[in-house]
């Protein structure tokens, strides 16, 4: 990681219930659509390179989180914070709603749509983080598993020298569900099947440890409550904890 910046000041956590009322899921869709689609813009990230040290090529692949949903403007996103940090030259794909199993009820795409663009880009560093959609109601969680493994295998047979991180469900309260949880220990085991390749757990590490429902402290100030989304402290949290995780990595 060339010219590494000083990662982002962890801020302590808070809640967010995502209970299956709060993102209403639809059963599960077949992978495929005959409805008009909405194209989410991809956004990209340049970095100014020096004369002898071109910067790492770096990709973001995600759903809201990534795109940065509840953020004052986009770009104080977590994908963005964490390029601009790390010098990065990034394409960000953000598919707000999908997950390896979910299909986003107003575009109709999970994350797999977002694979082509990904490997069009040539990403020497490449960051999944998918998953917290996956564990609403009506997500199967056999398909979730077939998917993972299917989505990540992808882009491992496509990008064979790229170091891909995969990162966990990111649950913006400290007490996940049992279905998230199952969740995580089946993208973990996707991930362990991918040579050169790393695991960020943000439900083990605590990224987020409120309750949400007071609505006081630290969950007063890190969630955007009319979207159920991070607000920009709270993207700036996701940041530290994901640049930390980088560097202790090795993730370079």
């Amino acid at each position: 990681m060339n010219k590494r910046a000083t990662a982002l000041s962890a801020v302590t956590s808070l809640a967010l219930t995502l209970t299956a009322g709060a993102g209403t899921a639809a059963a599960n869709q077949a992978r495929t659509s005959t409805r008009p689609l909405v194209n989410y813009p991809v956004a990209t990230v340049q970095a100014s390179a020096s004369a002898t040290t071109p910067p790492v090529r770096a990709a973001f692949l995600g759903d809201s989180y990534t795109y940065g949903v509840g953020a004052s403007v986009r770009t104080n996103g977590y994908a963005f914070l964490v390029s601009q940090a790390e010098h990065w030259d990034s394409t960000i794909v953000g598919l707000p709603g999908s997950g390896y199993t979910r299909v986003a009820t107003k575009d109709e795409k999970d994350i797999a749509a977002g694979i082509p663009e990904v490997i069009a880009a040539h990403p020497q560093i490449l960051v999944v983080a998918v998953g917290h959609n996956d564990s609403l109601a009506g997500q199967s969680l056999a398909t979730t598993q077939r998917n993972s493994v299917k989505d990540l295998s992808e882009l491992r047979a496509a990008l064979p020298s790229t170091k891909i991180v995969v990162v966990g469900p990111i649950w913006l309260n400290g007490h996940p569900g049992a279905k998230v949880l199952k969740v995580r220990q089946i993208v973990h085991a996707a991930q362990r099947r991918l040579p050169n390749s790393v695991w960020i757990d943000p439900i083990a590490q605590h990224w987020f440890t409120g309750t949400f429902a007071g609505r006081t402290g630290d969950d007063a100030t890190m969630i955007n409550y009319s979207v159920g989304h991070p607000d920009d402290l709270g993207y700036q949290n996701i940041a530290a904890h994901m640049e930390a995780d980088l560097q202790s990595l090795g993730v370079r």
